[in-house]
């Protein structure tokens, strides 16, 4: 936001910052030397943020202005805005015992009745519930970091298929892992486009593979000329998840080609019983790893949780939007934690996935 000075000897702005050095450099350099502080008041974030980041400082300012100066400022004043009313704490999480206070704040961050009884499972429950709510859910995510890491890891063979249902950006994210194949890795690729049951036109990613000189084919036969160096990606046409015939049918031309690893991409918007369902036929089709699509359309992120901690499927990626350039990122367990519980109280960013 972008306020300037009214024409008035009496103007007022508030801003946050990490300490008093800052604080005092913001009045001289940006409100000037007619600024004086009103008041300071030390806050901790809003929602769950508080409970994971360093408190912050709230200040006040009055510009006094002398009537032969004003108006003094002519340059807009960024990132100052009027101070709002403080926000109302929250009043259920006041009142609970202490010892309910930290599941009653993992719910809250989107973890399921499942996930939170997983926690409380953990030998050291009894004496997490006791630490200051800060330290507790620190010392949670510590814990679940760890229980993340030792998930088995494997890199991607030489041939991955994607598929999904309709409408998850699975040739989207295909070609965002080609882009990271390429430019990041070093590597090169081909493509190969099977439509089986539902033929489509193939005019956005034969463009897409054109410009990235990778080679595309639509016939199984020609992978043979595939070099040892290449990795081979397949991409499938959306299933739809009530239909067996598609689902067989995907799984029998799995089972004909070299596919070492199944990539289930799954649009994370989507209810969490509906990526539940992609998960039951993704194990159906023995998928190895996961992909998560459409970050930028989704609200909460810790459902995500759940899918992501204790599953059998290995998360490859998230991806946001339809920039194959960017909007992607390999780093799960940070990105999804710094979303549940953003740095400055507000929603959950729905942009900003680039590595």
């Amino acid at each position: 936001m972008t306020a300037t000075v009214e024409n008035t000897a009496d103007a007022r702005y508030k801003f946050v910052v990490s300490s008093a050095d800052e604080a005092v450099n913001v009045l001289r350099e940006r409100l000037g030397e007619h600024a004086k502080v009103i008041s300071v008041r030390q806050i901790e974030g809003a929602g769950l943020a508080r409970f994971l980041r360093a408190p912050k400082l709230e200040v006040i300012a009055k510009v006094e202005v002398p009537e032969t100066l004003i108006p003094v400022i002519q340059e807009p004043v960024a990132d100052l805005a009027p101070a709002p009313a403080p926000e109302p704490e929250d009043a259920a999480a006041r009142e609970l015992p202490v010892e309910e206070k930290l599941g009653y704040i993992l719910n809250r961050a989107g973890f399921n009745d499942g996930m939170i009884a997983r926690v409380k499972s953990l030998s050291s429950w009894e004496k997490l519930v006791k630490l200051p709510l800060g330290a507790a859910l620190t010392e949670v995510f510590v814990l679940l970091r760890r229980d993340y890491m030792r998930q088995p890891r494997k890199p991607l063979s030489n041939c991955v298929a994607f598929f999904g249902t309709a409408g998850t950006g699975k040739t989207t994210a295909l070609c965002k892992r080609l882009v990271a194949d390429i430019f990041y890795r070093g590597r090169r690729a081909r493509v190969l486009k099977l439509d089986l049951f539902r033929p489509s036109p193939n005019d956005g990613l034969a463009a897409f593979c054109e410009a990235m000189n990778v080679p595309l084919v639509r016939d199984a036969s020609d992978v043979c000329s595939k070099e040892n160096h290449e990795t081979l990606y397949i991409d499938f046409p959306g299933i739809s998840a009530d239909c067996r015939s598609d689902i067989e049918e995907i799984s029998f031309a799995l089972d004909r080609l070299p596919v070492a690893d199944r990539v289930l991409v799954v649009n994370a918007a989507y209810d969490s019983q509906l990526i539940k369902r992609a998960y039951a036929f993704g194990e159906e089709l023995n998928a190895t790893h996961v992909v998560f699509t459409h970050l930028d359309e989704l609200i909460h992120w810790g459902k995500l949780w759940e899918f992501v901690l204790g599953q059998r499927l290995q998360p490859l990626f998230l991806s946001a939007g339809q920039n194959l350039a960017g909007d992607f990122s390999e780093q799960i367990f940070d990105s999804i934690l710094d979303r549940t519980f953003p740095a400055d109280g507000s929603k959950p960013a729905k942009t900003d996935l680039a590595t």
